[in-house]
């Protein structure tokens, strides 16, 4: 395994534990199973859509995502929402030349054709 597989595996583990706490957290505070349920689905989404970035990042040598994840944190609105636009900030560049490692549409395609933004 690499060290990209690797931050990504134990990001993805922090992530859920994390979000795990927080709806603890929730439940605790009175709010109803429903939202407490929705408020951990969301987390749970936005920081495994945030690892997955770092890790196309991380592939291609860029540290920045795994960076911005370690600082951010995970599990509740306020992490979320500077982990995402600290990722997005960080992948900006890279998503207008469309080089694949950033863009989180293009990392699952098999051809890139090179960063010419054509899609297969």
């Amino acid at each position: 395994m690499s060290f990209a597989d690797n931050m990504r595996i134990l990001s993805n583990i922090n992530c859920g534990l994390a979000s795990l706490v927080s709806y603890g957290e929730m439940r605790q505070s009175g709010i109803p199973p429903y939202y407490a349920t929705m408020g951990l689905f969301g987390n749970l989404a936005n920081g495994f859509m945030r690892n997955d970035i770092a890790y196309g990042m991380q592939r291609w040598g860029n540290p920045t995502g795994n960076l911005v994840n370690m600082y951010a944190g995970y599990g509740n609105p306020i992490s979320n929402a500077i982990g995402t636009m600290g990722i997005m900030s960080a992948c900006s560049p890279w998503m207008f030349f469309n080089m694949g490692y950033c863009n989180p549409m293009q990392m699952y395609r098999p051809f890139n054709f090179g960063g010419f933004g054509l899609f297969c």
